[in-house]
Parts: structure tokens; C-alpha cells; sequence
């Protein structure tokens, strides 16, 4: 006699689709996610257009100030946080434990040593190979005195919140859940695509720029995969971007920052460059964030991997 097979509406099927031996499967986590994000974001939107109607002019503008990136980036990264605190509710897991703990862990030594050794520095190096070639000069200083500290500290919370923000965003909950998934390295890539297509947008964006950020985003993930978490990450993150659009003036994906600091001048072929882009979109930049993750994976592997997902939910 032939076994009986369920119907195709059965509840074994509906939990087939649904459901694994560690619960809800990780698609579905992760779509839940995004819709949290994405009614949030509309909300605030809402928001942002009744506030403008009020006023009889708009919230933001295309004028980028620190002050205004500030709110903006602070209110992102809140959003992301949010969600991924209904998610580990949900879940029943620790927020810390989608990659930014803040208990137990050497946190400000770890950005530190992002912001300068894997974030400032390369730039700095990038910058000097453009300035060998004589297509990169640093120019005189575009700002005086108290200017300095002010906008150096402002431009400096910005790039903090940017690199919480988006370090979060596609290596927090997200790579953590898809990894659950497909395993952790086609997570990267998956969601290293969708960092460099995040960026298409930018203006004077190029195609070396793109494939950059993809790059730079392995590299984080690399930093997660070798440390346990995001805060080395972040402070690479922030440490270029604040380098580049404060301390250097150049463009940051194509747009350069009110208040920096000097007042450089390029020139050469876009491609030693980076043209529109700065130097995101030089092929200097590329190499160096490939040798990036060479080096830092000689430096780390030794030590093994640091991250485990972890499948069980606390009851």
C-alpha cells in the first residue's frame, strides 16, 4: 500500500513552509524585520511632510550641514535599533547579541583601533600614493581657529551615527539572521551587494567606487566574523569617512562636507583619482581594501572565528 501523502493544504505543509527545527525560518525573520523598518521610515516621512506643510518650507534641504546629518543619521540609526530590539524580543535573544554588545567587551578599544588603524590610516596612505604620483596635493587650511574643534567634532558625531547606522543596518540583525540561513560567508556577499548598490545612488558615483564599497564591506564583515561584533567596523567606518570629508576635504561618494578642514586639489586620470567619486572611487583605494582583508585575516585567523550564530532561542 502506498503511503498517504499530506494535502496540499495540510498544517504539516504551512509549517514545512514556515518553520525549521530552530523556528520561524530565517526569510521570514528577515522580512519581518524589514517591514519594521520600512513602516517606521514611513512614519517619519509622514512626519517630515507635515512638519514642512506647517512651516511652509522644507525640514531638509540639499544644502548638507553637520547639524542636519546629525538628526538625520540619528534618527536612522534609532530606527534600526528599534527594529532589531523587536526582533530580539521576538526572538528571544539579547540585543548585544546581533553585534553591538556593549557589556563585557573592550568596545572603545576596539573603534579606536578601527577609527585609526583600519579607517584614518588608509586614507592617509591612499592619499600619500595619489600625492607620489603628484595627483593629489593637500592645499592650505579652509578653516580658523575655533572652526577647527567645532566642525571637526560635529562632522565627527555624523560619521559616528553613519557608521552605526549602516554597519547595523546590513551586519547587524541582518547579516546575523541571513547567515542562519545560507551560512555566513554567502550572507556577506549577499548583503556586501547590496552595501555597494546602497551606493549607486550617490551622486558621481562610479563603477571602481561600487565595487569598493562591496570590497570594504567584506571587510567588516571579515572584522565581525574575527572579533564578535561590529565596534572595529564601525570605527573603520567612521575614521575614513570623517577623514575624508573633514580632515582631507575630499569628496565622500561624491559629496563633500560645509566645514573642512583643508582644501585639497586633484589632479591625474579619474581613475588614480577617484574623480567625482574621491578617493572611494580610486583604483589606490580598491587594492588597499583588498589588502586590507589580507592583512587582517593573517592577523586574526590564527585566533579563530569569533562569531557564532547562534540558533536556539531562550525560553
Amino acid at each position: 500500500m502506498e503511503p498517504e501523502t499530506a494535502p496540499a493544504g495540510s498544517p504539516n505543509l504551512v509549517k514545512f513552509v514556515f518553520f525549521n527545527d530552530r523556528g520561524l525560518r530565517a526569510g521570514w525573520r528577515l522580512l519581518i524585520y524589514v517591514g519594521i523598518i520600512a513602516v517606521c521610515n514611513l512614519l517619519i516621512r509622514l512626519l517630515l511632510s507635515l512638519l514642512a506643510s506647517k512651516s511652509h518650507r522644507p525640514v531638509l534641504t540639499d544644502v548638507l550641514t553637520p547639524g542636519i546629518q546629525i538628526i538625520v543619521e540619528a534618527i536612522a540609526f534609532l530606527l534600526i535599533l528599534l527594529a532589531t530590539f523587536i526582533m530580539s524580543r521576538i526572538e528571544r535573544r539579547s540585543l548585544g547579541e546581533y553585534g553591538l554588545p556593549i557589556k563585557g567587551q573592550p568596545v572603545f578599544r576596539r573603534f579606536i583601533v578601527g577609527y585609526i588603524f583600519w579607517g584614518f590610516l588608509p586614507l592617509t596612505v591612499c592619499l600619500l600614493i595619489m600625492r607620489v604620483f603628484h595627483a593629489f596635493s593637500l592645499g592650505g587650511f579652509a578653516l580658523r581657529g575655533r572652526e577647527i574643534a567645532l566642525f571637526g567634532f560635529e562632522w565627527a558625531i555624523v560619521f559616528l551615527l553613519v557608521g552605526l547606522a549602516e554597519e547595523y543596518l546590513l551586519r547587524g540583525y541582518a547579516l546575523y539572521t541571513l547567515a542562519d540561513g545560507i551560512g555566513f560567508w554567502p550572507a556577506t556577499i549577499v548583503m556586501g551587494v547590496l552595501f555597494g548598490l546602497g551606493h549607486a545612488g550617490n551622486p558621481g558615483e562610479s563603477r571602481i567606487g561600487l565595487i569598493g564599497t562591496v570590497v570594504f564591506a567584506i571587510f567588516a564583515s571579515l572584522t565581525l566574523r574575527y572579533t564578535g561584533n561590529l565596534w572595529l567596523a564601525v570605527g573603520a567606518h567612521a575614521g575614513w569617512n570623517w577623514g575624508q570629508s573633514f580632515f582631507y576635504g575630499v569628496s565622500d561618494s561624491g559629496m563633500r562636507a560645509q566645514g573642512h578642514l583643508l582644501d585639497p586639489s586633484f589632479q591625474g586620470p579619474d581613475w588614480l583619482t577617484g574623480g567625482t567619486v574621491g578617493p572611494e572611487g580610486s583604483a589606490v583605494t580598491l587594492v588597499l581594501w583588498i589588502l586590507m582583508i589580507v592583512l587582517f585575516a593573517l592577523l586574526y585567523r590564527s585566533r579563530g572565528p569569533a562569531l557564532v550564530v547562534t540558533t536556539e532561542r531562550k525560553t
